[in-house]
């Protein structure tokens, strides 16, 4: 196992446990790593799904699946109560089965799918798939995932793929395939609130797929980074009805836009009855001397509120976030590091990482150096109702590969069902996972004790107070 540093500020903890008892116990709580297999290439640790644990292994407290953004490669990584991970990597049949020819790229995006039609589902996006022979552009494709396991007990990836979304072409006939479909996906319920739907963004447009598939070309033609990442969050942004789709294009009009789209009656276009279409669109707030203009849109995260609204994180490397309250579009709060050399917000997560069931914002900074090492990479961990500028967490690999580690290029949320491996008085433990260019690492929080004077004591196979 590889060496990890975690400093802690002022962190308050559920319960009122000292900050200093709170850094003591995390120091030994285990932190695992899970290094590239063979084969995966670069950025192994970008595309990071967590799944619920498979109900064919009590003894699995939390799944985790993993994949390559450049290459052909999936794995699954199941932890048990202590933490352990054991991994199993898709082989090359499984992969073809799925729609990944040789030589064509890898996995840039997934979402866990639930509901009736979709129980058990994951997405996965897969931009650089050719579907159509000499098109120069790749026209991409999405597959459904459902994995189980086989007689001899190992984990099948059986997979039920589809090319792009139906029809191959946007539009009227002729007109070109859409580019790169599977750019981003996520999940949610947009056009109906009974059956989970797939959304997923190509070059041309915003699709979902559901009963039918519904289009929209109101963000125009979105540029496509150089690293094939587009950002997605889904959510109740603009009222308590059907989820509306946040979509980040972080190089669309040279400073980046965020677009909310919305399913229903389109005042713009009252003959039709119902579409998908942009209710909302804004870019970075304070574009006059910002050095984060650019890059408004590269990740995106939605803090949801039980009956109302939802906030909308977008990150704006390489020194801005901004959490838009409400709509989407009123006050934005900032917070940043000061640092623009370190590429801070390159990804945004929301992770309950001291257990008092409020999510915390945890933002990589994935060209911080660390130490003497240059580039290392950094997850900042911030307080959404704090002051933007000073973090209760600051995490990083202590031993990189590397000058260039890219610690947080992919970041996650994982939960521990304690249920699985201890007695009920157990506490599900919520995990940051941060992927790297070498790796994947996991961070393990505890819950504490309810008496203020009395030190954390973790156990660290139930997660549970004692």
């Amino acid at each position: 196992m590889r060496s990890m540093k975690l400093a802690l500020f002022a962190l308050v903890v559920a319960g009122g446990c000292k900050p200093g008892d709170f850094g003591a116990a995390l120091d030994k709580a285990p932190v695992r790593y899970i290094g590239v297999p063979e084969g995966f290439g670069f950025a192994a640790g970008l595309t990071l799904v967590p799944l619920a644990p498979p109900d064919d292994k009590p003894k699995v407290a939390a799944r985790l699946l993993f994949a390559g953004p450049d290459v052909q490669s999936l794995g699954l990584a199941d932890f048990d109560g202590d933490g352990k991970p054991q991994i199993q990597i898709a082989a090359s049949d499984e992969l073809t089965d799925l729609g990944l020819p040789v030589g064509q790229g890898g996995i840039t995006s997934g979402a866990w799918m639930n509901g009736p039609s979709t129980a058990g589902t994951i997405l996965l996006g897969m931009p650089n798939v050719a579907t159509v022979a000499g098109q120069p552009v790749p026209a991409g494709r999405v597959a459904y995932l459902n994995p189980s396991a086989d007689a001899g007990g190992k984990e099948a990836f059986a997979a039920a793929r589809i090319p792009q979304d139906g029809p191959s072409t946007f539009g009227a006939p002729g007109t070109q395939p859409r580019g790169h479909f599977g750019i981003a996906v996520a999940h949610g319920l947009v056009t109906q609130a009974v059956s989970d739907e797939a959304v997923v963004v190509s070059d041309n447009g915003v699709h979902v797929l559901g009963a039918g598939m519904v289009s929209t070309t109101c963000t125009g033609a979105i540029a496509t980074p150089t690293d094939l990442y587009r950002s997605l969050a889904v959510e109740n942004f603009l009222s308590d009805g059907n989820q509306e789709i946040a979509v980040g294009a972080p190089v669309e009009g040279g400073t980046g836009q965020v677009y909310i789209l919305q399913y229903g009656p389109n005042p713009a276009n009252p003959s039709v009855a119902s579409e998908l279409f942009c209710a909302r669109t804004f870019g970075v707030p304070d574009p006059a001397g910002n050095p984060a203009v650019g890059e408004f849109g590269t990740s995106l995260a939605a803090v949801s509120h039980p009956g109302g609204v939802a906030d909308l994180v977008v990150s704006a490397p390489p020194d801005r976030v901004y959490l838009f309250y409400g709509d989407g579009l009123r006050s934005p709060k900032t917070f940043t590091n000061g640092n623009p050399a370190s590429d801070f917000g390159r990804r945004v997560a929301l992770v309950d990482i001291d257990g008092d069931g409020i999510k915390e914002l945890a933002v990589s900074a994935t060209q911080a150096d660390v130490g003497s090492t240059k580039r290392a990479g950094q997850v900042l961990v911030y307080k959404l109702d704090g002051d933007g500028t000073t973090p209760i967490a600051m995490i990083n690999e202590g031993n990189p590969i590397n000058s260039t580690e890219f610690f947080g290029i992919g970041l996650a949320e994982l939960e521990f069902n304690s249920s699985r491996a201890c007695a009920p008085k157990g506490t599900d433990a919520h995990v940051l996972v941060a992927g790297a260019s070498a790796g994947i690492f996991t961070y393990f929080r505890f819950a504490g004790t309810a008496d203020p004077t009395t030190a954390i004591a973790p156990d660290p196979r139930c997660f549970a107070q004692p």
